[in-house]
């Protein structure tokens, strides 16, 4: 069952007397700024053009990834706080589903005004990072199974998650979207479990220098290439053909880039905290918006440029994921109070669901 743990110091905080809890961590930072990384990423996708790729993958697929690392290290607390999983399940449903309803009739709307954006170079796509959404469910629903049969712990998941791991080693050079698209999602948030869970004499300090360093080698893929093909040549049993440069360039990156999100997320110097958490209201109404400004545009014979069509996404999409926090997402989830006493506040702990 699940137990009434409160969470550990994986989210930190200080307390005053008297007065509310206070964050100091970074998460809710990390979170916009991720929002922020697909919202760059897709002001170049509606215009047709090739989207910015940072290690390997475009910069808004690494800021989803960052969120899934996110969403699996809080979920995973939250599961725990939970005193049922009715309760577990419901604060997930009250986080996602009135934003989101409201968020898809906005767009529907604007695409039925501009005719399905049948002019846009990105016809039809109403709202294209409500996919993500599915797996993030999934992901919800494995945490909790997880936690029912006692495996969410810091001796079973590790064990859990190094099978995981084992199985997509074993599939690694298949070209099917799932291997490629959806896998790294699961392990993304399965690392992010993985040190909420704290195994025993795991130290993120250390691992998260030794994680920015192999991103910082693999930043630039032709110098990884050249520092990777002596190896190659050197331990062919080890590399060879069966193991290419993007593959070991996969594993580096899936491996170090949660250490370090985390790592940054759990400093409490700088811990910034944020009144309103945007980073929801970004997600689901910024490509609608920019569908809407580049037709909007070719309406008047305009063409858009990438960093024009980020401008007026910026423009449009912080007034309304101002708008859905305050008088959407926030009174849904006052409801926890009524529905299990719970304060508002320990909403804050919880991650944003994914959309991209």
């Amino acid at each position: 069952m699940i137990n009434d743990t409160e969470g550990d110091e994986a989210v930190p905080r200080i307390r005053t007397e008297p007065g509310p809890r206070i964050h100091t961590n970074n998460f809710d930072v990390l979170r916009l700024v991720f929002a922020a990384c697909v919202i760059v990423s897709h002001a170049f996708a509606v215009t047709g053009n090739v989207e910015p790729v940072i290690w390997g993958r475009t910069l808004g697929n690494v800021g989803v990834h960052g969120f899934f690392v996110i969403s699996g290290y809080l979920i995973a607390q939250s599961f725990l706080r939970s005193r049922t999983l009715i309760e577990y399940t419901g604060s997930r449903a009250l986080r996602i589903v009135p934003g989101l309803a409201v968020a898809l009739a906005f767009a529907a709307a604007a695409a039925a005004i501009f005719h399905q954006y049948a002019a846009n170079p990105v016809p039809d796509l109403i709202d294209a990072p409500v996919w993500t959404l599915t797996w993030e469910v999934v992901c919800y629903a494995l945490v909790a199974v997880l936690g029912i049969i006692g495996a969410l712990d810091s001796a079973a998941f590790p064990a859990f998650l190094a099978a995981a791991w084992v199985v997509f080693l074993a599939n690694i050079s298949s070209l099917a979207d799932f291997v490629l698209v959806i896998v790294p999602l699961l392990l993304m948030f399965g690392t992010g479990v993985l040190l909420a869970t704290r195994p025993p004499r795991v130290r993120l300090g250390i691992l998260a220098i030794a994680g920015g360093i192999g991103l910082l080698v693999t930043a630039y893929y032709p110098v990884f290439s050249w520092l990777l093909s002596p190896v190659q040549h050197v331990v062919p049993f080890a590399f060879g053909p069966v193991v290419t440069t993007e593959q070991v360039h996969r594993v580096i990156y899936l491996v170090s880039f949660p250490l370090v999100v985390i790592w940054v997320g759990r400093l409490r110097r700088p811990g910034i905290r944020l009144r309103n958490d945007l980073s929801y209201g970004a997600y689901i109404y910024g490509w609608p918006v920019a569908q809407v400004a580049v037709a909007s545009a070719a309406h008047f014979g305009i063409t858009l440029v990438p960093w024009s069509v980020l401008m007026l996404t910026v423009v449009g999409t912080v007034p309304l994921a101002y708008l859905s926090w305050r008088f959407v997402e926030h009174p849904s989830l006052r409801l926890k109070r009524w529905l299990w006493g719970r304060p508002v506040k320990a909403e804050d702990d919880e991650a944003a669901p994914v959309l991209f």
